[in-house]
């Protein structure tokens, strides 16, 4: 699948035995990879951006993409069912995220 967005080859990172001040955030997929640095007391927030991000784009595609794999003529009650279930788990994620956050915050 071809984005049009151009990223740079970055290689592979670079081992650090030595502990930092800096955190590093690797994502790879297919022959791209993102690669985010930052104050390590602050990588927590964009992990749980992150999270927040995937858990709202799961969100809208979820029921969606159940929407049109369901069979002609399910009833309206397994239809529901099905949405309702992955809105609830939806929640449930971002709960999660939110209680974690505030854990950490606390300590």
């Amino acid at each position: 699948m071809n984005t049009g967005v151009v990223t740079p080859d970055l290689g592979e990172p670079e081992p650090n035995d030595e502990p930092g001040d800096t955190a590093q955030l690797r994502i790879e997929f297919d022959d791209k990879a993102v690669d985010v640095r930052g104050p390590s007391g602050r990588l927590h927030e964009l992990t749980d951006s992150m999270s927040l991000t995937v858990a709202t784009i799961g969100g809208t595609a979820g029921p969606t993409l159940a929407l049109g794999a369901l069979p002609d003529g399910t009833p309206v009650w397994a239809t529901g069912a099905v949405v309702g279930a992955q809105l609830v788990f939806l929640a449930y994620v971002v709960t999660t995220i939110y209680v974690r956050r505030r854990r950490t915050r606390s300590a």
